[in-house]
C-alpha cells in the first residue's frame, strides 16, 4: 500500500521508484518495476510495472506502462496496456490507449479514448516516438 491515510490504497511490487513531492524531473524516465509520483516529470515516461501519480504528481509528457492510477494531472498520451483509473479531481489533457478504463466521478478527462480487448497488443510509447 501507499498511504492509505490519504485513501490511496494501490498494491505495488518490490521494485518501487517513488518521486516526493516538490521534486522536478526533466527529460525521460525509463523505469523497471513500479512509480509513485508526487512530484512533476517533464518528459516521457516508460514503465515496466504500475504507476499511480499523487494528488500533487504532474507528468507533461506520454505515459506508457502495464497499470495507472491517477489522482494528479497528465498533460501528454498515456498507452496503459491494462487498466487506466482515473480518479476523482484527477485532471487528464491527453489522448489515452488502455484495455480498460474507469473513470470516476469529479475526474476531468480531456482528449479521445481507444480501447482494445486484451488480445490486441496497446502501441507501446517506444513505436509511437519512432
Amino acid at each position: 500500500m501507499f498511504n492509505s491515510k490519504k485513501g490511496i490504497d494501490d498494491k505495488v511490487s518490490n521494485k518501487l521508484t517513488t518521486l516526493s513531492c516538490q521534486s522536478l524531473i526533466k527529460g525521460d524516465c525509463s523505469i523497471d518495476g513500479d512509480m509513485r509520483i508526487d512530484g512533476i516529470v517533464e518528459g516521457n515516461i516508460q514503465c515496466t510495472g504500475k504507476i499511480v501519480i499523487g494528488p500533487e504528481g504532474r507528468i507533461h509528457g506520454n505515459l506508457s506502462c502495464t497499470h495507472a492510477c491517477l489522482h494528479g494531472t497528465i498533460i501528454g498520451d498515456a498507452y496503459i496496456k491494462e487498466e487506466l483509473t482515473l480518479k476523482a479531481n484527477c485532471v487528464m489533457q491527453g489522448n489515452i490507449y488502455t484495455s480498460k478504463l474507469e473513470i470516476e466521478s469529479q475526474a476531468k478527462f480531456n482528449g479521445t479514448c481507444n480501447t482494445n480487448d486484451t488480445n490486441n497488443e496497446i502501441k507501446l510509447l517506444e513505436a509511437v516516438t519512432e
